[in-house]
């Protein structure tokens, strides 16, 4: 049935039969790594910064969320504008430049003010990478090959995260044990110093990267920002149903933001330990959901099931969802890891399965500013539907031990709707998928 569906869609004069389209994704793969322990550096930090800079709760608060997020959502639509019509690779480049700098940067703090401007920075550059890594996969790979590289490219957060927790600690104290780089610098401000430098060097190895042409290409034009909303806005529905879906599986993510809380509360759990155990769940638990998404995906692409992706996605939310419910209400911290676990491997399937299914609805021309759209979209509501309603939940239960209760409460509020919508949006999905393998010309795939 596979072969079937190569030959209906014909050969691929741009298929990946060279060592090349695999280096670009173990490349970007590299960047979301990178890019993910950025992120997570200064809650590593956080106790030695507060007391050196002597910040109030509120203050380390905003260094830790909102610094970087401001900036990562705002200029994500103008990178994906700029995506769409000059060299991704160098975007790409100038992104991973600033965030490096910017981290390196944050070593000359002395006050809230220029670390809360540095993270800025880092949002900043972190900001170019999705449009530009989606849309140079979804040109390298045809359709059958794009999954592999889309789910590898993904499991680099799984990745990048686990590592911050796992390995984070360790390298921090031995970097703080070193003698100060500059006389005077704090142990944390050599910590930064050091870890801009590997974003330095990826951002020069982009240019050994090659600019795919792009592909898939209709008569949409790439122009401004309002053409890409109204290509969305008549296929409202199924791009809907993803946007909802991705959104559903980002905000069960975003509650493990309580997790070190939570087993401190429930489980009398110290931080070393919340980190070491989540840790390993990123590692172990990621790269598990992203291949069985993979495998998910490949088998309902051979059936001929142009909404494969988003079957997948629907798979991973309905795997995903029992395990964040469930977890916090676990009688041990062990059966609370099974959970978790479970949760992660759900999460991970719906992770990859989300960017893929944007390729299978965008035309090469506007890739780049529907997936600024969509990181937008989800980014904003694992931000505002995840950990706020559980705090407030908590402020009005009225005890710090409920917090097992409003994360699981609120999971089911995110994830039974969300299950929902997909599934009624996978029709309108085959069919907007269906419509753009007919006008781009690269044919017609099964029912």
């Amino acid at each position: 049935m596979s072969s079937a569906l190569n030959s209906e869609i014909g050969p691929d004069p741009k298929a990946p039969s060279d060592l090349g389209a695999w280096y670009l994704v173990g490349m970007l793969t590299l960047v979301q790594m990178v890019s993910y322990i950025d992120r997570f550096l200064p809650s590593l930090l956080a106790p030695r910064i507060k007391a050196d800079l002597h910040l109030s709760d509120f203050q380390l608060g905003l260094i830790l969320g909102p610094a970087f997020a401001i900036f990562y959502v705002a200029v994500g639509l103008p990178f994906g504008w700029a995506a769409d019509r000059f060299s991704r690779r160098g975007i790409l480049a100038f992104g991973v430049s600033v965030w490096s700098l910017m981290t390196s940067a944050a070593s000359l703090a002395v006050s809230f003010g220029p670390l809360f401007a540095a993270r800025l920075g880092v949002g900043f550059g972190e900001a170019a990478v999705a449009p530009c890594a989606i849309s140079l996969i979804g040109d390298r790979f045809e359709r059958t090959r794009r999954a592999k590289a889309i789910n590898l490219y993904m499991a680099g957060s799984f990745l990048g995260a686990g590592f911050a927790f796992l390995f984070g600690g360790p390298v921090v104290g031995l970097i703080q044990s070193l003698p100060p780089l500059v006389h005077g610098m704090r142990p944390w401000q050599s910590v930064f110093l050091i870890m801009g430098a590997p974003g330095l060097i990826l951002a020069t190895l982009m240019a050994t990267i090659r600019e795919p042409e792009r592909t898939e290409r209709t008569g949409t034009k790439a122009g401004s920002l309002l053409d890409a909303l109204s290509y969305l806005g008549r296929r409202w529905r199924a791009f809907g149903a993803l946007f909802v879906g991705s959104s559903g599986s980002v905000t069960l993510g975003a509650l493990s933001l309580w997790n070190v809380s939570l087993f401190q509360r429930t489980w009398g759990w110290h931080v070393g330990q919340v980190g070491v155990a989540t840790g390993l769940l990123y590692l172990t638990a990621g790269p598990l959901g992203s291949i069985g998404g993979v495998w998910l995906i490949q088998r309902w692409q051979a059936m001929g099931r142009r909404d494969a992706p988003l079957r997948t996605l629907v798979v991973g939310l309905l795997i995903a969802a029992p395990g964040f419910i469930l977890y916090p209400l676990a009688p041990t911290a062990t059966l609370g890891l099974c959970g978790l676990f479970v949760a992660f491997v759900g999460q991970a399937i719906a992770t990859a399965a989300g960017p893929l299914s944007l390729t299978f609805l965008a035309p090469g021309q506007i890739r780049s500013q529907a997936t600024s759209i969509y990181f937008l979209i989800i980014s904003l509501a694992g931000q505002l539907l995840g950990p706020p309603p559980v705090g407030w939940m908590v402020d009005r239960f009225g005890h710090p031990a409920d917090l097992r209760y409003a994360v699981s409460i609120e999971a089911c509020a995110v994830s039974v709707p969300a299950i929902v919508l997909v599934i009624l949006g996978l029709r309108a999905f085959g069919r907007s998928a269906k419509a753009l393998e007919l006008e781009a010309g690269v044919g017609d795939v099964g029912p």
